[in-house]
């Protein structure tokens, strides 16, 4: 009998980490019916597609709210598809609050169903109260991080460190030549990459300074060049509606080659940051949310970093600017710092640390075989 997969994917990153999955669950079990929601790196492996990740692409506590409407819809629309197709297994990709809600879900209305989660959501951050939740509900938990498994010891889950997929994904998709004659970029000149996030809300909130700060510098130092590769999960012209008239080139395909061909690099938070981090590329790190998000998120979260490179790190490699530190003069001054040759040199060998807790390269093919036994 034909068994059926579901699979949610809530964001770009687990989009990314999504399609590399599949396609090596799909090798493994070409027969194996794939239903779900994901972007457009996981649309070829889905054989029936229910949403994609920029329906459920939002961030914050505030922001949730105002969408709670249509987020329940489309939580409903998985259950009832879930039961129509008779699935045997999920795997719920990252995005924790939806998808730890539709696993219990999912326990209680297909009781013989296995739930698989491959990323594990960061309790050691923040809601460490979901540890029993995750330990009682789950199946299988995959863990990207070497210290996420002795989190769940004495509940019933199988959590497994498979390591980061990160770790080989993670290369320029050309040289530099090659990167700056296809954006008419200057390879004499300076560059500076802008990473503002890949939902509209991080837009909304980091990319304005960025704007102002290129406009800035388009008179204090003309020689620097900027780029901004645009997430797949974004609209280039909802993009440049922000930046106005900043000489920003943006850029479409080339995300990891905007950085690693980059003399620095500004990056909202999350895993962006690893991703610049392994490129080995001097960044800071940005974190900026609506008022009220903040003043909750500021209560709850129990670690001395955001940065997920720093956390990684366990100690700052990148500057953090939190909340009102997201300004054009202070943008400018942690820039300026980067780009500075011998401070850029040292940061390129704190970076060099955080490449040593990821694992070993070939997660994805781990995570399929073990789910390919389970099936």
């Amino acid at each position: 009998m034909k068994q059926t997969l579901l699979v949610i994917a809530g964001e770009d990153s687990g989009d990314l980490h999504g399609a590399e999955l599949l396609r090596e669950l799909k090798v493994r079990r070409p027969d194996l019916r794939i239903i779900g929601v994901g972007g457009p790196r996981m649309s070829p492996y889905l054989d029936r597609k229910l949403a994609d990740v920029k329906d459920l692409a939002v961030v914050g506590f505030i922001e949730v709210i105002k969408h709670l409407p249509h987020l329940n819809r489309l939580f409903e629309q998985i259950l009832a598809a879930a039961r129509e197709e008779g699935i045997s297994g999920a795997l719920l990709i990252d995005y924790p609050g939806f998808n730890l809600r539709l696993a219990k879900a999912l326990r209680k209305q297909l009781p013989a169903v296995k739930l698989h989660q491959y990323v594990c959501p960061q309790v050691w951050a923040w809601k460490k109260g979901r540890i029993p939740d995750l330990g009682r509900t789950l199946d299988t938990l995959y863990c990207l991080f070497d210290f996420e498994p002795d989190l769940f010891r004495g509940y019933p889950v199988d959590a497994r460190f498979v390591g980061h997929p990160l770790v080989e994904l993670v290369k320029p998709e050309c040289d530099r030549a090659t990167f700056l004659a296809e954006a008419g970029l200057d390879p004499a000149r300076p560059l500076v990459a802008l990473l503002p996030g890949s939902r509209t809300g991080e837009i909304q909130h980091l990319l304005p300074p960025m704007a102002e700060l290129a406009l800035r510098w388009r008179q204090e130092r003309p020689e620097i060049q900027w780029v901004l590769p645009v997430a797949p999960t974004l609209d280039p012209a909802f993009v440049q509606a922000y930046l106005g008239d900043a000489p920003v080139v943006l850029v479409q395909g080339r995300t990891y080659a905007a950085r690693a061909h980059a003399a620095a690099a500004l990056v909202a938070s999350g895993t962006a940051t690893l991703e610049t981090a392994l490129l080995g590329t001097p960044f800071a790190i940005l974190y900026r949310l609506n008022w009220l998000t903040y003043q909750v998120a500021r209560r709850i979260v129990k670690v001395p970093h955001f940065g997920l490179a720093n956390v990684v790190a366990g100690r700052e490699v990148a500057p953090e600017l939190l909340q009102g530190e997201v300004n054009p003069e202070r943008l400018g001054q942690e820039l300026s710092r980067l780009l500075e040759p011998e401070a850029a040199q040292r940061i390129r060998a704190e970076l060099g640390d955080v490449r040593g807790h990821l694992g070993e390269p070939g997660a994805a093919g781990r995570v399929a075989e073990d789910l390919f036994r389970k099936l």
